[in-house]
């Protein structure tokens, strides 16, 4: 009897643990409006950094699989997680052509509907050695801030993304797809 318990428990366990899994929808994509250097674009493949990191945090947190499923398959009862490149500020040049943000729009999808959303940027100037890393080195680098926010992001439904102010070194001139009228108007 107690191995009936036992066995039972352990089932009903384990379909709970898989029901709560979330799993990135690929390939990441770029928004139809994105505003993103076609030179960064080409070179970096910002889609496939987040692929890589997103995907990692999501096989940390599920502790099976690789954290992703393709677009268009049948996730099996989890939850998933759609990303969309929104933004990305940057040319080539490395450091010495200014800070690098990545922004993205992520969905979280249970049965095919949206039951949450949320917009994140992350901001980078190179962090130590800055000057000698490459802008998609830099940009790498948002894309792992990213993975973590997201990773609590879908484990805690009451965690909000913080707006990420762009650091001191950003020219107030440049455009960016987080800039709201009230801050342009402090900045001019």
């Amino acid at each position: 009897m107690k191995k009936l318990l036992l066995t039972a428990l352990c089932f009903s366990t384990t379909s709970v643990f898989a029901a709560s899994q979330v799993l990135l929808e690929t390939p990441v994509t770029y928004a139809p409006d994105a505003s993103v250097v076609d030179q960064i674009k080409n070179e970096c493949h910002i889609e496939d950094m987040l692929t890589r990191h997103v995907g990692d945090a999501l096989r940390r947190i599920n502790k099976t699989g690789d954290g992703t499923i393709a677009s268009q398959t049948d996730a099996g009862g989890a939850k998933i997680l759609r990303l969309q490149i929104t933004h990305v500020l940057g040319v080539g040049g490395g450091a010495w052509s200014g800070p690098k943000a990545t922004t993205v729009s992520a969905d979280l999808l249970e049965d095919g509907k949206v039951v949450r959303h949320t917009k994140i940027n992350r901001w980078s100037v190179g962090g130590m050695w800055g000057a000698f890393k490459g802008s998609c080195s830099i940009l790498d680098r948002t894309t792992i801030v990213i993975s973590k926010d997201l990773s609590r992001w879908v484990r805690d439904p009451s965690y909000e993304i913080k707006e990420e102010a762009p650091p001191k070194d950003a020219s107030a001139s440049e455009p960016t797809a987080q800039t709201d009228p009230a801050s342009a108007a402090k900045a001019e």
